[in-house]
Parts: C-alpha cells; sequence; structure tokens
C-alpha cells in the first residue's frame, strides 16, 4: 500500500507537469521561433539526460545498439523533432485546452494502427471509443457551434496538433519493438539524435526566409518557461513516469494519465476563462471515452495475465 501511494504521488506529479504543457508551450512558440525551439528543445534535453543516464547506467549506455542507429534516428525525427514542432505550430493556433485534449488520443490511435496492421477491423469498443473521442473534439473545438469547422486559425492549429499526436502514435509503436533499452535511456537517445534534425530543418527554413532566428533577448523574456519546459517536461518528468509505472504499472498508470486534459482546463478557468457547456461536455467525452478504452485494456489483460500474455494488452 505505501509503494502505491508513492507510485500515485509521482504520477500527479507526471500529470501537473504534462498537463501545464500545452498553457507554457503556447507562451514559448509566441516568443521564439516554433522551428528553432524544437531544435534547442531537444539538444539541451538531450545533453541533460545523456548526464543522467551515464550516472545511472553508465557511458557505454550512450551508445546504440549494433544496427539500431536509423531506427533510433527515426524516433528522434517522430518523437522529438516532429511531435514537438507540430505540438507548438498548433498550439500557437488553438487554445492550449483544446490542444490538450486532442493530444491524449495515442492510445486510441495505437489500438487502430494495430487493428489496420494485422488487416481487421478494429474491435468495435475501439470504434465506438473513436466515434466518441471525435464528437468529444469537434464540440471542443468549435464550443457548440459546429460551423466553426469550416472557418478560423484554431481548426488548423487542432489539425496540427493531431498530426503531433499521430507523430507520437508511430513512436510508441516503433519504440515497443526496441528490446534491450530502458525507456530513459531510449528517450535520451531519441532526444540526442531527433535534436540536429530538427535543427537542421530550422537552418534551412530560416535560409529560405520560413523561419527566423531567435535572439538572446527572445530567450530572456521567457526564461522561466523555457526551464520549465526544458528540464521539467522533457526530462523530470520521464524520470517521475518511469517511477510511477514501475511502482503501479504501465496499464494503471496509463489509466490515470488520461485525466491529464484537465489541467490546461482548469488553467485557463484560473485565469478568468468561461467554458460552453459544449466544451464541458466535449472534454467528458473524450476522457471518459479513453478512461473506457483504458480499462477494457486491462480487463484483456487480466484475462491473458495466466497465459503469461499479459504484454500484448498495453495501450500505452
Amino acid at each position: 500500500m505505501k509503494q502505491d501511494w508513492k507510485g500515485y504521488f509521482w504520477l500527479a506529479l507526471t500529470i501537473l507537469i504534462w498537463g501545464a504543457y500545452m498553457p507554457v508551450g503556447r507562451i514559448v512558440a509566441d516568443a521564439i521561433d516554433p522551428f528553432w525551439i524544437t531544435g534547442i528543445r531537444y539538444a539541451f534535453s538531450g545533453c541533460l539526460l545523456a548526464l543522467i543516464v551515464a550516472f545511472l547506467e553508465g557511458p557505454q549506455a550512450l551508445r546504440p545498439g549494433r544496427g539500431d542507429f536509423w531506427t533510433l534516428l527515426l524516433l528522434g525525427a517522430l518523437g522529438s523533432a516532429g511531435f514537438g514542432l507540430f505540438s507548438y505550430l498548433g498550439v500557437r493556433l488553438t487554445r492550449p485546452e483544446h490542444g490538450a485534449a486532442i493530444s491524449v488520443l495515442t492510445p486510441i490511435n495505437v489500438a487502430i494502427f494495430r487493428a489496420f496492421q494485422a488487416r481487421a477491423l478494429p474491435p468495435r469498443g475501439v470504434v465506438l471509443a473513436t466515434l466518441t473521442v471525435v464528437a468529444g473534439a469537434v464540440l471542443v473545438v468549435t464550443r457548440g457551434n459546429i460551423a466553426a469547422l469550416a472557418s478560423g486559425g484554431s481548426m488548423i492549429g487542432n489539425l496540427l496538433v493531431l498530426i503531433a499526436s499521430l507523430c507520437w502514435t508511430f513512436y510508441t509503436i516503433k519504440a515497443q519493438s526496441m528490446v534491450g533499452y530502458s525507456a530513459l535511456r531510449l528517450t535520451t537517445l531519441t532526444c540526442s539524435l531527433g535534436a540536429p534534425v530538427g535543427l537542421a530543418l530550422a537552418a534551412i527554413l530560416t535560409a529560405a526566409g520560413y523561419a527566423h532566428l531567435p535572439h538572446a533577448s527572445d530567450f530572456a523574456k521567457v526564461w522561466p518557461q523555457l526551464i520549465y519546459v526544458f528540464v521539467a517536461v522533457s526530462a523530470v518528468s520521464i524520470i517521475t513516469w518511469n517511477i510511477a509505472v514501475r511502482a503501479l504499472g504501465a496499464q494503471t498508470a496509463t489509466l490515470v494519465s488520461t485525466f491529464t486534459p484537465v489541467i490546461p482546463f482548469a488553467w485557463a478557468w484560473w485565469n478568468g476563462r468561461s467554458f460552453t457547456p459544449a466544451e464541458l461536455l466535449g472534454v467528458a467525452l473524450i476522457i471518459g471515452a479513453i478512461l473506457a478504452h483504458n480499462l477494457n485494456e486491462q480487463r484483456k489483460a487480466r484475462a491473458l495475465a495466466p497465459r503469461g500474455e499479459l504484454s500484448l494488452a498495453r495501450g500505452d
């Protein structure tokens, strides 16, 4: 029981860090070019995580396994450059709480991808959860005014956040095939390899006139937010998440993390924003659908556990 409470404490801390990412990320993305902040963020995080991994697992852990370099580079491009970039681009055009509601779709995205990979229709429960999430997302994004789907920059922003979610989905799926890597080591290597991809893209787009190299004054304006994103989100939350998973199990941790979107909505409410009933209903539908999906995955895992197949039910 004591171990469980410790696990829930670290999980709650992780959720608080993740939940504030979109509101804080919006401030950073408004102050610094998204292309450059993506590359700089993951370069910094990669170096910081490398020091932690070298201390915990030894310097040899910083070398990719034989034949894994290109796979890790792909994961870095998807999970670091892809996810980070599209998140920043999207959150500049939409409300942070809307972006947060869309960004939690990974468990359902993974289930749908696995079904198509097996050349089968997704299970009925996944289809129902997906339709519910889509309905909830429409209510959140439009605030109940369906006609808003056809106009406004916020729709483009939401689509960019959805692309970020898809990048993270493919990262999650491919990362599960990497054997012999701890979660911390895998994150470190993908951050370190993804950062040059992001920086190279930023340099090319700057030369073409589509991106702008930030100045020191740009960083000075948002230095507290940068510390939060660079250290808390990119490093601390990974460690606290791993501690929580070790104490509670991956499925329980994933289940509870469904409530992450509540944090940015609470943040917006604290800052005086009012919500329409449609928005509140929409976020409730999204959280309820993902919660039901994760509970169903747990149920299937318990049924398979006696046959040693627990790992097949992991949807995180």
